[in-house]
């Protein structure tokens, strides 16, 4: 899947009403970290290509930072894959998220670990391994022969790498506490999933009992309609009396299983 492909993919992941479902929260936050490491990696490229991997510290925090934020987007990916997991498993217990609704979330999980798993395979490839394996044998073979002089441009370029280290470092640190928020959205996930499970029950206890009185109520409403088929084959005006009376009986009756 591509980087444009990847962009338009922004289907609603869940229905508009439904807020208290932390998807989207956790959603976005993953992809702000996948744009982060899509930048990095890009610039992980460039640096392979450019430069001496074994002098350039740019290439060495750049390298430790994106597999960091990799293994990290891998545990954010992990909990929204279990979530998806969850629904699946207990469609029943969820039926405002509907099967389109689903199965946009689970394509966004697994887009999203492609695109992960892309760029490690990327990063940990034969040839980015030749060319840091090569540059490390080139540094040791200068440093046997002669002393390394830093020329004015070198110099210029220490500057500029220290500069963008700095914003990097300042960006590194708002992306964690991102990442945070994000921690704290799936866990929020996991208890919103066992409240759930618990009023469910509680809701089927409720259901057994409903079903147990409608029974009795059913058996009693039987007795009567058995007294009143004996009863309407006589004119009597007690007998009369006595359908009404029954009749009265059963209203009340129905009206305590209603409001009972």
């Amino acid at each position: 899947m591509n980087k444009k492909e990847f962009e338009e993919d922004n289907t609603p992941l869940i229905i508009k009403d439904n807020m208290d479902d932390p998807f989207y929260t956790v959603r976005d936050n993953v992809q702000l970290q996948v744009d982060r490491i899509k930048v990095s990696h890009e610039k992980f490229q460039g640096l392979i290509r450019n430069t001496d991997t074994s002098s350039n510290s740019e290439f060495k925090d750049l390298r430790k930072a994106l597999v960091k934020d990799l293994r990290s987007a891998d545990k954010d990916l992990q909990g929204l894959k279990d979530a998806v997991d969850m629904v699946e498993k207990n469609r029943s217990k969820f039926p405002r998220i509907k099967d389109p609704e689903l199965a946009s979330r689970r394509k966004f999980v697994n887009d999203t670990q492609a695109i992960i798993q892309e760029i490690k395979s990327s990063m940990e490839s034969a040839s980015v391994r030749r060319k840091i394996e090569n540059d490390s044998n080139k540094s040791n073979r200068y440093s046997e022969g002669s002393d390394v002089h830093n020329s004015l441009i070198e110099q210029e370029n220490n500057r500029f790498i220290k500069d963008q280290k700095l914003q990097v470092k300042e960006s590194i640190t708002k992306q964690d506490e991102s990442l945070e928020q994000l921690g704290s959205a799936v866990d929020r996930l996991g208890v919103i999933g066992k409240d759930i499970n618990s009023e469910l029950k509680d809701q089927n206890k409720l259901l057994d009992n409903l079903e147990s009185e409608i029974g009795e109520a059913s058996d009693r409403m039987g007795v009567v309609m058995g007294a009143l088929s004996k009863l309407l084959k006589t004119k009597d005006g007690c007998q009369i009396w006595t359908i009404v009376i029954l009749a009265l009986i059963l209203i009340i009756l129905v009206a305590l299983i209603i409001w009972t």
